[in-house]
Parts: structure tokens; sequence; C-alpha cells
């Protein structure tokens, strides 16, 4: 997630050159073939680019609104989840009696509600998870995860056979259980609800329109704009035409919340708030640093 106010000419330029030089190839064909066509031909394709571009606008206004729902969705998925893990955690400390053997049983339930996060984290990323495990799980926990087709609902069946464990051994009422297999069921929930949003692609017919739509308007654009404007048509179409790509590549760009880019939802960030916090509910010390944002205001 991009967390600065500022950002700077050259990124945009690194962000969007491919499209660049495709309006810069297009108004240097204008300025080839301008003075060839009649004026009066030029100045009727000003009626086309402006229809043009206003259907553009209002094409890449409704796909940046329905690109910016699915990431919004993705981020409140992960806002809710924070929520749960703390829950989760201050439920385990108060609800699960001290003493000999639920220490460690309180340690091990939080540890791999971390680590079911982190792996959330890896698994929507398509990476393997790394050091950010360390610690946190046994490893023939860790090695039977990884052979699931989906790690992180192993480690949720991993605490549920666990607090089942806790009733068994009568340090954990049927009325309490309850209460954590609600949650269990929550973070089920959002890992259903992140599979949903990596694996349904955003509809490609918008995509394609929007694409073709945006070539043959940065085509008629410099053309319409020198039928009034002689060679002072290429400034203006450079400005309006790079105004239109970046709107483009911003919808295009934040369509798919969890592809470890700059755009994503900073999963690392939640993700480390989150063991922070549920660390420090189990008393540790040795805390990790919070996650910050690296080069230019980038929050991954």
């Amino acid at each position: 997630m991009i967390v600065t106010r500022k950002i700077s000419l050259g990124k945009l330029l690194a962000f969007t050159w491919p499209r660049l030089l495709v309006l810069i190839a297009f108004t240097a064909l204008a300025c080839l073939v301008m003075e060839q066509l009649p004026r009066e031909l030029l100045q009727a394709l000003s009626y086309a680019a402006g229809f043009l571009g206003t259907a553009l606008a209002f094409l890449i206004g409704f796909r940046n609104n329905s690109a910016y729902g699915r990431w919004w969705e993705g981020h409140r998925v992960w806002s809710q989840l924070k929520k749960d893990s703390r829950s989760f955690a201050l439920l385990v400390n108060g609800l699960i009696g001290g003493g000999e053997g639920t220490n460690s049983a309180r340690m091990a339930l939080i540890h791999r509600q971390i680590a079911f996060v982190w792996w959330l984290n890896r698994y929507l990323r398509k990476i393997d998870p790394g050091d950010e495990l360390g610690g946190l799980l046994t490893a023939d926990e860790r090695s039977a995860a990884a052979r699931r087709q989906t790690p992180p609902l192993a480690l949720l069946e991993k605490q549920s056979a666990a607090l089942r464990k806790l009733v068994d051994d009568d340090h954990l009422d049927a009325y309490r259980h309850v209460r954590f297999t609600e949650l269990i069921q929550d973070f089920n929930e959002s890992l259903s609800s992140c599979e949903r949003l990596k694996k349904t692609p955003f509809p490609m017919q918008y995509t394609w329109f929007v694409y073709y739509t945006l070539v043959v308007f940065l085509f008629v654009l410099p053309l319409s704009l020198a039928g009034h404007l002689g060679y002072w048509a290429i400034p203006f179409a450079l400005v309006i035409g790079y105004a239109y790509i970046m709107l483009e590549y911003v919808g295009r760009h934040i369509e798919n919340p969890f592809e470890n880019a700059v755009n994503d939802v900073p999963m690392d960030y939640i993700a480390r708030t989150i063991e922070i916090d549920l660390r420090e509910l189990l008393g540790e010390e040795d805390l990790p640093d919070p996650v910050k944002p690296l080069g230019l205001g980038y929050l991954y």
C-alpha cells in the first residue's frame, strides 16, 4: 500500500512507461501526418475525441470503483482477522485455567494463531513462509501443514484438535469451548474470503474494453487537437493522454489486492501488528520490530 502523500514523477513514469511510449508514438505520428490531412478533417476528429473521451472516463470510473471495492474488501477482511486474533488471544488467557500443563497449551494456541496469520499472508502471495514462522510451530506441525493443499486450514484444524484436548482434560468447559469454535469458524471465513478474492479474477471484459478504447482515444487525441492548435497540440495531447493512462493504471493495479506488489493490502504490516499484540498478551518481551514503510512510502 502506498502511504506517502507525495510520489515522484520518476516513479509514476516507471509504473506507466509502456503506455506512455504508445502515447508518444501516436503523437509523433500525428506530427507527421497532420500537414497531409485537411484541416476540416482534423477539426471533425475533435468531436470523435470528445465523445470517446467522455465514454472512456465513465468506463474507467466504473472499473476503478469496482476495483477499489475489491481492494477495500481485502483490507476489511484482514482488519477483521486482526480483531478476531486479538479476541482469540484474550479468550485463551482469560478462559483457560492456569497451572501445570495449561501454560504451555496457552502459548501453543497463541503461537499457532500467529503462524496462521503469517502463513495465510504467504499463501495468498504464493511464496513459501520463512523466518517469520520461527519458533511458532513444531517441526512436525510445520511439515504437516506444508504438505496440505491449503496450509492455513491445516493450522486451524490443529487449533480445533488442541481445544478439544483441553476440553477432554477438563481445562476448558463446553460452554467456553463453543466460543472458541465460533472464532475458529471466523478465521476460516477470513481464509475463504481471501481465497475468493485471490482466485476470482476481475471480469476481463472490462479490462479489454477499457484497454482498446484507451488505445483508440490516444490515437485520435493528438490528431483532433492538431486541427485547432497545430503543433501546440503535442504538449496538450501528452498531458491529457497521460492523465487517462494514470487513471487506467490505478484501477488495473488495485483490482488484485494480494499480488505481493506495492498496491497490495499491507498484509505484512497487519500480520506483524497481530504478532506483536499477541506476544505481548503472552507476556513476552523479545518482540519483533514493527513493519515500517520502505522506499518512497510503500507499506507491505
